[in-house]
């Protein structure tokens, strides 16, 4: 519905919160997969009038602490998706309902499109809606 339960809105901003720290994660590894490309020397050293102070051995340097920083950050961001999804499952595991779990599971922990999880639920999309506000309650009563 319309109006949020205070049990769907903890349960939708926890299991939210799983996906928007893997989209960060992504972001971050592909940050780090541009960043490894530079360093290789593919197109590492621009020498244009702003560049030709710093020496290549300068940039190197930086790009290596910068190449450490975001893969100990992508190891940090790793953990805590884990810890947090592994919590999720444990809930998940606590509901009775296997359409509520597939649904929790499909949607917010596998990030599968409404549309398709209604699908593979053999329902609308509406009604996998409504079902959603339900799994969301039973989830956020169970935290």
């Amino acid at each position: 519905g319309l109006i949020m339960t205070n049990n769907q809105i903890r349960a939708e901003n926890y299991l939210k919160r799983i996906r928007d720290v893997e989209k960060i994660l992504k972001n971050k590894r592909d940050e780090l997969e541009a960043l490894r490309y530079k360093a290789s020397g593919a197109g590492a050293i621009r020498y244009d009038k702003d560049r030709v102070q710093s020496s290549p051995t300068d940039y190197m340097t930086m790009a290596i602490a910068d190449i450490v920083e975001i893969e100990k950050q992508i190891q940090e961001d790793e953990a805590s998706v884990e810890d947090m999804k592994g919590q999720a499952y444990a809930v998940v595991r606590k509901m009775k309902q296997p359409e509520h779990r597939a649904l929790i599971e499909w949607f917010y922990l596998n990030g599968i499109s409404m549309t398709d999880t209604a699908g593979r639920m053999g329902m609308s999309e509406r009604t996998a809606y409504y079902l959603k506000d339900d799994a969301l309650e039973v989830f956020g009563n169970i935290m």
